[in-house]
């Protein structure tokens, strides 16, 4: 992790609160990829075994090592209390996962997401399996957002007096080493929430009915009162 205070002038314990903050942060985020790793097994489970389903998903997600083994081991944990509650243990296989597309990129060097899913999914999978996974991977990728945000968000809370609320937010996707592509939309979506909460609401003037070339201004009808 980044030393998200390089460039920031915070006091002690303000650097402490931010610690505790990355800390929380980091929780949230693993909680939500191990819930939606779940999701996807429950999904597919009864095509493709448990372990190739949290290999498929540390893929597609763009897990560092440390992160899908992380994330497998509280998976996997969570898969074993469930079975422990209702005396149904999964049966484990030994075969290796099917090999995924090597990454290969286009001329410019980028690749759409849709296309790095498909890539990563071929073999012997199904179509409506291969569909399955990638929504399943793309509502994934919402709740990580939407997860980024809420932090973000306490990020301003918490230092709302010692930085500007763009700070706050550049702190966060710094300290959580949020990949660029996701930090713009972060960052955005986050100042959008403030707005919505903070700008004043001003009356939005009412406008009138688009005219045709050359037709009049449509007389005002006069209340009452002024007749």
């Amino acid at each position: 992790m980044r030393n998200p205070f390089s460039s920031k002038d915070l006091s002690e314990s303000m650097r402490r609160r931010v610690e505790l903050a990355v800390a929380v942060s980091q929780e949230r985020l693993l909680n939500t990829h191990v819930d939606h790793a779940l999701r996807l097994i429950q999904l597919v489970g009864d095509q493709v075994p448990f372990e190739n389903a949290l290999t498929i998903y540390t893929r597609l997600l763009r897990l560092s090592d440390d992160e899908a083994r992380i994330i497998t081991t509280r998976a996997l944990a969570a898969l074993g209390e469930q079975a422990a509650r209702s005396d149904i243990w999964p049966e484990l296989v030994t075969e290796e996962p099917e090999e995924v597309a090597p990454e290969t990129g286009t001329a410019n060097g980028h690749r759409s997401i849709i296309r790095t899913m498909r890539q990563r999914l071929r073999g012997r999978v199904k179509d409506d399996l291969r569909r399955w996974v990638e929504l399943a991977a793309a509502r994934t990728e919402v709740a990580l957002l939407d997860t980024h945000v809420e932090n973000a968000l306490s990020f301003v809370e918490m230092l709302g007096h010692e930085l500007q609320t763009t700070e706050a937010v550049e702190l966060y996707l710094e300290a959580l080493e949020v990949r660029d592509s996701v930090a713009e939309i972060t960052y955005y979506l986050a100042l959008a929430r403030l707005a919505d909460q903070q700008l004043p609401h001003r009356p939005i003037p009412a406008s009138e009915p688009a005219r045709g070339p050359g037709q009049p201004r449509a007389a005002r009808v006069k209340p009452a009162a002024e007749v």
